[in-house]
């Protein structure tokens, strides 16, 4: 599970939603696939804290340029 992107994560998790919705799943496998949603889950959300970690820093500029928000610029389409 480790390594595995947001969007696999996500689609595991639909896989996972939709076994547990069979009414013939076992007791014993319907835990095990609780078990492994809520980790899924919790990495997903991880991921999705980075990406708005991230996305809280840098903020686009209307001139095009982006900028830090501890106030750093950089240029948008590399060039110094």
């Amino acid at each position: 599970m480790t390594g595995e992107s947001f969007e696999q994560h996500l689609a595991r998790l639909d896989e996972i939603a939709a076994q547990l919705d069979r009414p013939d799943v076992p007791l014993d496998r319907a835990l095990q696939l609780f078990e492994e949603g809520i980790a899924r889950l919790r990495s997903a959300a991880v991921a999705l804290d980075a990406a708005d970690g991230r996305l809280r820093e840098l903020v686009q500029l209307t001139d095009g340029s982006i900028e830090l928000t501890g106030g750093v610029p950089l240029e948008a389409d590399g060039d110094d």
